[in-house]
């Protein structure tokens, strides 16, 4: 059995500001408004449902509210060079130097904050805040109408 849940119809969005090194227009800050939606998959055994919506709901606006209107900064791109000092981030890449109140910032385990890479951070968080015996779960995260990219986890692969 699977439940989905639609980021934009449930209110489940944020919007941030990125940059992603390369050569190409990406590369300078700007900004989405994104919306992370999930097919989860689960086994009902015995009960009616495998799931309650609410909770998944709200830990999925948790992880939305903690990057909502926020600079989000990749930890494992090896292009950038990362310094903190004085409430302040200073983010160098390319020639570049951006500085960002610290506050503003969210560091991402990640290696760029692509879709992609925003699908597999946000698949790993959600992990950690549902039960540990679903079955499959996707997370789709949309940057504007009609693009997103996926990541999916399956229980034991």
């Amino acid at each position: 059995m699977e439940i989905h849940i639609d980021g934009n119809a449930n209110n489940i969005r944020f919007s941030a500001a990125h940059f992603i090194p390369g050569e190409w227009k990406c590369d300078r800050i700007h900004g989405h408004d994104y919306s992370i939606s999930a097919t989860i998959e689960g086994d009902l055994g015995d009960k009616s449902y495998f799931l309650d919506f609410t909770g998944a709901k709200k830990a999925l606006r948790d992880i939305a509210d903690y990057l909502d209107h926020m600079v989000l900064v990749p930890r494992k791109n090896s292009q950038m060079k990362i310094e903190e000092f004085d409430g302040s981030v200073n983010v160098s890449f390319r020639g570049k130097t951006y500085i960002f109140p610290a506050k503003e910032v969210r560091f991402l385990d990640v290696k760029d904050t692509t879709a992609e890479c925003l699908s597999n951070y946000i698949l790993d968080e959600i992990r950690k805040k549902l039960d540990p015996n679903l079955i499959r779960i996707e997370i789709e995260v949309h940057e504007g109408p009609g693009q997103y990219a996926r990541s999916t986890w399956v229980k034991g692969h």
